[in-house]
């Protein structure tokens, strides 16, 4: 196993980026896409997309290997950050609702240096927490990632702000991280079939504070897994 970790940047297509093999290395990987995406979760059929409307705007559709619901990607609207820790590291964890604790706290860190003050479309005062239940949502809410919140995302007067994805395999488990701008509602409306849980207007973005919590967090990552 590589001792120092890897951090780098990746550019390409959606499906390209998520289809990628997990190496067992300990590693911090920003991800940028080059061109707008829906992703769905790896147990959704592509049905549950508008393909006609989808294609009309440019957007690729695509499913993740990593579960959860429907995530709408465009470039620049968002920072989505990959973190693999190999089986025997010191953050492994067994347990796959456990194993994504410490990585809610490390944004929850960040967050309260670089964004102490609500995020856009919060309206809450309260701190930034990590969510340490298991996930409990309707079949709406499962439906779209923002729309509900799960083990080691992270949120903020219950407002979710971090969504986190998992996908293992027997030597290693990679940590999908995605934080947006804002949460467009109206386009998740615009490209989906299926109902759209109004828990998704809840959830919000860091605004303005997008690059300054992204490029923070990969420095405390790449620290946290050294």
């Amino acid at each position: 196993m590589e001792a120092v970790p890897v951090r780098r940047l990746v550019k390409g297509d959606a499906g390209a980026l998520h289809d990628r093999p997990i190496e067992p290395v300990a590693r911090v990987e920003v991800l940028e896409i080059v061109r707008p995406a829906v992703v769905l979760g790896s147990t959704q059929s592509f049905d549950v997309v508008d393909a006609d409307r989808a294609a009309e705007s440019g957007f690729e559709v695509v499913r993740r290997r990593s579960g959860g619901g429907v995530v709408i990607l465009q470039p620049s609207d968002h920072s989505w950050i990959d973190v693999t820790v190999p089986r025997g590291h010191a953050l492994w964890h067994d347990d796959v609702e456990r194993a994504t604790w410490w990585l809610g706290e490390v944004w929850c860190d960040v967050l309260q240096d670089v964004a102490p003050s609500s995020p856009s479309g919060g309206g809450s005062t309260s701190g930034w927490a990590v969510h340490r239940e298991k996930l409990v949502a309707t079949a709406p809410e499962r439906a779209v990632c923002f729309a509900s919140v799960g083990p080691g995302e992270v949120v903020r007067g219950g407002h979710k702000v971090v969504g986190i994805s998992q996908r293992r395999t027997k030597d290693a488990a990679r940590f999908q991280c995605t934080v947006f701008r804002a949460i467009d509602v109206v386009l998740y409306r615009r490209l989906l079939r299926i109902e759209v849980a109004a828990s998704l207007s809840e959830a919000v973005g860091v605004g303005e504070k997008l690059e300054e919590v992204s490029r923070a967090v990969v420095e405390r990552l790449t620290e946290a897994i050294g």
